[in-house]
């Protein structure tokens, strides 16, 4: 195991006891790369009271969205046909949807991009390679409110 495996198992299991509330919470996150949907998949197993809805394009995102109305979304950028700014603004136009917290997850992690992100609306925006603590820290703020 890599310094860098063993300190982000280090943090997972520092935080994986802390929980905003006792009530189950759903997020939906929308990522295109299998392997980052196994990698939050496992960070988040640790978190009994969170149910995760993978979804691999973005229309079937906006659709589980719509569907199950989570507390969270987590979502990518760089996504193939309609860019995250593009689900964003897509999810804030839906009455009812407009209100979940929209936390990026992506690649694009220069100044100039992390401003582009909060302006456009992003509650939060992370960037990859993840931390977690920083990423569940981000989660638990959320969920709490």
């Amino acid at each position: 195991m890599t310094y860098f495996a063993a300190e982000q198992a280090r943090a997972i299991q520092k935080n994986s006891g802390k929980s905003p509330s006792a009530k189950p919470h759903t997020i939906v996150y929308i990522e295109d790369n299998t392997v980052n949907l196994d990698l939050v998949a496992k960070i988040l197993a640790y978190r009994q009271h969170i149910k995760l809805i993978p979804a691999s394009t973005p229309e079937q995102g906006v659709e589980l969205v719509k569907t199950h109305r989570p507390d969270l979304v987590l979502l990518d950028i760089n996504l193939p046909g309609m860019n995250g700014f593009d689900v964003l603004k897509t999810l804030r136009n839906i009455p009812g949807l407009d209100d979940i917290p929209v936390i990026a997850l992506t690649s694009r992690a220069m100044p100039h991009h992390i401003e582009e992100g909060r302006a456009a609306g992003f509650t939060d925006y992370l960037t990859k390679p993840l931390n977690v603590s920083q990423f569940l820290s981000s989660i638990d703020q959320h969920l709490a409110h």
